[in-house]
């Protein structure tokens, strides 16, 4: 198509501008229409995510000191979690007490590894949370 790709009319009755082409395959007439319409969708978007942050930020201030708690308890368990069942490096190799190789059992167990993983999302949130609320006060 050589000519103004913008539709002028209904969907049934209209035809295309066909005017020589400037930008963007629009006339100019048409270009600087849209770029208008489209700095003044822009405009509303960015006023519409300020006020969905101001929105955000004042509903969830009073949760902030919660938070920071919540961040320490989940910190404090994923360490204990994560860390080695047993200190002693001999108990690795060769004949281990039962008692080590329970240790290390319940260490990689389903449901231990399943908290980790589900600890380190909730931290991971929590952080984020802290974070966005900490940036523009």
């Amino acid at each position: 198509m050589t000519g103004c790709r913008h539709w002028i009319g209904s969907d049934t009755t209209g035809h295309v501008c066909g005017n020589p082409v400037h930008r963007f395959s629009l006339c100019e007439k048409h270009f600087e229409a849209e770029l208008a319409r489209t700095k003044r969708r822009q405009e509303s978007e960015r006023v519409q995510r300020e006020n969905a942050e101001a929105r955000w930020r004042q509903r969830n201030a009073p949760k902030l000191p919660g938070w920071r708690v919540a961040l320490e308890r989940a910190e404090a368990e994923y360490t204990r979690r994560t860390t080695s069942p047993v200190e002693d490096r001999a108990a690795y190799g060769g004949l281990m007490s039962s008692a080590v190789i329970r240790a290390q059992r319940s260490h990689l167990s389903d449901t231990n590894v399943a908290r980790v993983a589900e600890l380190d999302r909730i931290i991971t949130r929590l952080r984020a949370n802290i974070t966005r609320m900490e940036r523009q006060q």
